[in-house]
């Protein structure tokens, strides 16, 4: 990315400091300044705590096997802001991205508005202008007052409920469950992988509530895990309209068929309001998705493996995923970075469970939000760990790299972490062809 337009995407950041407010009115004018872009295409709308990104490949990636032209709006990215938004796959160019900021920067309004609306405004407008027939579109944050929730989808998707986020979404599973149920709109189609019950229970009376048809993905998509190794997971699954089949996906852990479950109940959804989806396109999609910076080893440097985990229950799949799942031997050592808002100790707690003899190298990403590694040393110690301090993540890794021989090096507890360690040490942020 040219350095100008980085420059422009920085100032945009420094708006979400700026302006801390959630609400729809600010994204709604700025689309309205557009001619209403998120009118032109349909949409599947995906909210949870942790598992919608991986739906939101699975779900994009059959559509475009289907020959259906496919837009995907993701957050955050890894190494480029293009990676948030993609056509058939492609980011935009970075010429169409600069001269479409300038269009909204001159909107009425525009100068109080947040990062997440412009990059809203932004997604919409070039789905639009790209002649996008379905997006897929992961909420951003919670899920009531996300800047996505402007859309009218043709199906919702809600796919789990952990405690996240809680200073701006509540600090009970019930409260964040009522955050997220938000996106259920009436008449609109809606499935559920939400196994929590007090938080399942408040997405019901919600559902009911709106007039939302709610389908529960367990009992709309049966779907077993019969093999899965470094090479990704096959499932055998049995699901309407197209019965008992086989599929195999890239995607790894016991959490990806949870995922995956709740992707066919989509898809499901969408073949039964008449979108033809050969069984041909679910084979294709699932075997070709990819969820870029979830449990997978560096291309370059086998030896290191990252996963975006950042918050508990994200730990605690990525521990079990590690273990009982793809039968690794414990990491020799970890790398560690997470955010202020996060249960960092709990996190900490989970991955000395998994690794009680592996060095911890503590360290800080570049987001402003990181904690610093001096932060985290005590909060280390209070989980069990002697840690080592390390910063930036590149100069972390490189030194559990050095100090591990040929064991593995696991880098999670941020998204931003791993988006560091890409830039230094190789790895695609996902699709560009």
């Amino acid at each position: 990315m040219t350095q100008d337009l980085q420059q422009r995407l920085e100032t945009l950041w420094g708006l979400e400091r700026r302006h801390q407010k959630l609400g729809l009115d600010g994204t709604r004018a700025l689309l309205a300044g557009l001619g209403n872009p998120e009118q032109t295409f349909r949409a599947v709308h995906v909210a949870g705590t942790n598992g919608k990104g991986s739906v939101c490949a699975l779900v994009e990636r059959v559509l475009r096997a289907a020959g259906l032209r496919t837009g995907l709006y993701t957050s955050p990215h890894l190494v480029d802001f293009r990676e948030r938004i993609r056509v058939n796959g492609r980011w935009p160019e970075e010429a169409a991205l600069d001269q479409r900021l300038d269009v909204i920067e001159a909107l009425p309004g525009a100068a109080s508005s947040t990062f997440f609306e412009v990059a809203t405004a932004l997604a919409f407008d070039h789905f639009a202008r790209e002649r996008v027939l379905w997006a897929v579109v992961e909420v951003g944050l919670g899920g009531r007052l996300d800047t996505t929730n402007v859309l009218e989808p043709a199906v919702c998707a809600i796919t789990s409920i952990g405690m996240d986020h809680a200073d701006m979404l509540g600090d009970t599973h019930a409260a964040i469950a009522a955050e997220k149920a938000g996106i259920l709109k009436p008449g609109v189609p809606a499935v559920s992988g939400v196994d929590h019950d007090v938080a399942a229970s408040v997405i019901a009376r919600q559902a009911a509530h709106v007039g939302s048809p709610l389908s529960i993905a367990r009992d709309l998509a049966h779907v077993e895990t019969t093999q899965q190794g470094e090479w990704g997971t096959r499932l055998a699954v049995e699901c309407p309209p197209w019965g008992r089949f086989q599929l195999q996906m890239r995607l790894m852990g016991a959490h990806q068929r949870e995922n995956a479950r709740i992707a066919l109940a989509v898809l499901s959804l969408l073949a039964a309001r008449g979108v033809t989806l050969e069984l041909a396109a679910l084979r294709e999609g699932f075997a070709q998705a990819r969820w870029p910076g979830r449990l997978e080893p560096c291309p370059a440097e086998r030896r290191l493996w990252w996963d975006g985990a950042h918050n508990v229950e994200g730990v605690r799949r990525l521990c079990a995923a590690w273990t009982d799942d793809l039968g690794l031997a414990p990491p020799a050592a970890i790398v560690f970075a997470a955010g202020r808002d996060k249960d960092a100790r709990a996190m900490l707690a989970r991955l000395r469970s998994l690794a009680p003899d592996a060095k911890l190298f503590v360290t800080r990403t570049g987001n402003e939000r990181s904690l610093s590694a001096e932060e985290l040393l005590p909060i280390a110690a209070s989980a069990g760990w002697r840690a080592q301090p390390a910063a930036p993540v590149a100069d972390a890794v490189g030194a559990a790299l050095a100090g591990s021989g040929a064991g593995r090096v696991l880098l999670c507890g941020s998204l931003f972490a791993v988006g560091d360690a890409m830039r230094a040490f190789g790895g695609s942020p996902g699709e560009q062809t």
